[in-house]
């Protein structure tokens, strides 16, 4: 007979919200191949930080995703309790 499938297949992280298993590791012995040395997990920041972590930014992956970020960023500081 050929090869079978392992019974259950472990998702590296929620589709829905891009999170990543925090049991992946655990369940498959093995690290999440999605984790990257350099990977941020941006949940842990406030959203001061992330908007002038995106200020200082230069390049976005599209004009238009230039254009949204900016405008999230003039809104956020004119709607923010000082």
């Amino acid at each position: 007979m050929g090869k079978t499938k392992p019974p259950y297949n472990i998702p590296t992280h929620d589709p829905q919200t891009g999170e990543l298993n925090p049991y992946y590791e655990e369940l498959t012995g093995e690290k999440n191949p999605i984790v990257l040395d350099n990977w941020v997990d941006w949940n842990n920041y406030s959203m001061d930080e992330l908007v002038e972590y995106l200020e200082n930014k230069y390049m976005f992956s599209s004009s238009g995703d230039a254009f949204a970020i900016n405008k999230l960023i003039e809104f956020y500081k004119l709607n923010i309790e000082k």
